[in-house]
């Protein structure tokens, strides 16, 4: 086991529930399963009560598993979601902020805990941004299929597991991280010409038209196939957008519904993806030897709010933050239990360490098996928060002597009930009861009905805050290829391309060092 590097975390904190405490399980020590579906929102699916037939793989598995209904990302966007998911940490505590910084060197991961536990360690998966943030430290083996659809990524998963029984009975468990891009813009497309450069897949290979043939009614096919019908802000709602092969016209309410029904296929398609590990893991005498949890890293706002469709990155909304949360463990312990306990990204990794009856690491998240167990009946609040650097989606831009600073700095604490945002640079709250208000419509920031709440929250907000360790090692210099991958993604803007790969041009030695923020 790597030795803990870090000072103990502030007492407030265990009074708060966010101190993990471990338990051992019989043996022999289960296989670990940890599967991230990106850009997947709980409220698109059918098995979190959405109208359409999103996903019956999932609600197949919600039977024999316990779900928790009210489940949260740290983040709303990959980075500093993962790595809360893989650390039990909370963003400024394991300093991956942004796609520009990295995990810091004291946080331990998933995959180094249960390395030193005896355990072999994959990562499967999908984006190409992640090797450089540090998050997959401590993994033996690394299968980066960038761009590419579910079944390939299960091909090398299969790959590894059977190449020596990994798993089985008589072999060392496995811990594996698996991560489905299915969902993930464009909608329904793998069409993806500009990332040719990072798949062994070219030309109409690339192709996947499953959006045409599911959820919604005929439309234009070449709706929604480019990254310019996302991350569309109101001014370029009503700017003529640009289609695949020649022209370009303003979008109707249509094409928008269209859009938003090809998410619903995005996820239809990835809940197949699901049904496809399950029968492997079968097959193969797995499934009843493994721990398997089924979460996403953030969700996405598609229409909900006027400032800008078809995004995650700025907003800490329900609809980027409240994502699946699904545990199936051996002998369908806690089978069909569905809990309204509130779960958080920080959560994961206790409670994988609990299941698995190995030593306990030092996090700020607790085991949800106490939940499920009832001798943990407490209620502890969810610290979320974002920060952009002039990102596509935003309507706002920084004076040119500004660069450098953040864009949009957001940070939320939500109890249960009453959620508050807090916008910093320049400061503004939002306040929101979400037992009366779901949609998060009616800001009660400025309501005396809700003076007490925001006081209460606000000042809860910034105590934790302050004892909270802070850690990172500043802004990461990225190279040309990244920052490239990162704008065709959508993640920033055109203007920040610009002036990152001018620093780089004028730097002594481009690609190394950091840039202090």
């Amino acid at each position: 086991m790597h030795p803990m590097r870090w000072a103990s975390l502030p007492l407030c904190l265990a009074a708060a529930g966010l101190l993990a405490s471990c338990r051992r399980a019989p043996d022999p020590a289960p296989n670990l399963l940890l599967l991230t579906i990106d850009t997947l929102r709980a409220d698109r699916t059918s098995a979190y009560g959405y109208g359409r037939p999103t996903t019956p793989e999932l609600e197949g598995l919600a039977r024999s598993s316990a779900l928790f209904e009210r489940a949260y990302s740290q983040a709303p966007f990959t980075a500093p979601s993962h790595a809360s998911l893989f650390t039990g940490l909370v963003s400024q505590s394991h300093g991956l902020l942004h796609w520009s910084s990295q995990l810091d060197r004291q946080a331990i991961t998933f995959a180094e805990h249960f390395a030193g536990q005896g355990y072999r360690t994959g990562a499967f998966y999908n984006h190409a941004s992640l090797p450089v943030t540090g998050l997959l430290r401590g993994f033996e083996h690394e299968s980066k299929l960038a761009f590419d659809t579910y079944e390939r990524t299960l091909e090398a998963l299969w790959a590894w597991t059977d190449a020596d029984r990994k798993g089985l009975p008589g072999e060392q468990p496995f811990a594996v991280w698996l991560h489905f891009w299915d969902v993930h813009r464009p909608y329904g497309f793998r069409d993806w010409k500009p990332f040719e450069a990072h798949t062994a897949r070219r030309g109409s290979d690339l192709q996947l038209s499953f959006a045409e043939r599911g959820f919604g009614p005929e439309h234009d096919a070449r709706v929604g196939r480019l990254e310019e019908h996302y991350n569309v802000n109101a001014a370029r709602r009503e700017r003529p957008l640009p289609l695949t092969g020649e022209g370009a016209r303003v979008f109707g309410p249509a094409d928008w519904r269209a859009i938003s029904d090809r998410y619903d296929n995005g996820v239809r398609y990835a809940d197949q993806g699901l049904g496809a590990l399950l029968r492997g893991l079968e097959q193969r005498g797995l499934l009843e030897r493994t721990v398997l949890c089924v979460t996403s890293d953030h969700g996405e706002t598609l229409t909900e709010r006027p400032g800008c469709w078809f995004t995650h990155d700025p907003y800490l909304y329900e609809e980027t933050l409240r994502v699946p949360l699904l545990f199936r463990f051996p002998k369908k312990r806690f089978a069909g239990v569905r809990s309204r306990v509130l779960a958080r990204g920080i959560d994961v990794l206790p409670t994988l360490v609990d299941a698995a009856g190995v030593e306990a690491l030092e996090v700020q998240g607790r085991s949800l098996l106490a939940v499920l167990e009832g001798s943990d009946a407490s209620e502890v609040p969810l610290f979320a928060q974002t920060q952009t650097r002039a990102a596509k989606e935003s309507d706002l831009r920084l004076p040119k002597d500004q660069q450098g600073r953040w864009l949009e700095h957001r940070q939320a604490i939500f109890d249960g009930r009453f959620k508050l945002i807090r916008q910093l640079e320049p400061e503004r709250i939002e306040l929101y009861d979400l037992e009366r208000d779901p949609g998060e419509l009616r800001d009660l920031s400025a309501d005396p009905a809700g003076a007490a709440e925001l006081e209460r929250l606000l000042g809860r907000l910034l105590d934790l805050e302050r004892s909270l360790p802070s850690r990172g090692s500043g802004r990461r210099q990225q190279s040309a290829e990244e920052l490239q991958v990162l704008f065709a993604l959508g993640y920033i803007s055109e203007e920040e391309l610009a002036q990152q790969l001018e620093a780089l041009r004028q730097a002594p030695d481009p690609g190394a060092g950091e840039v202090p923020r």
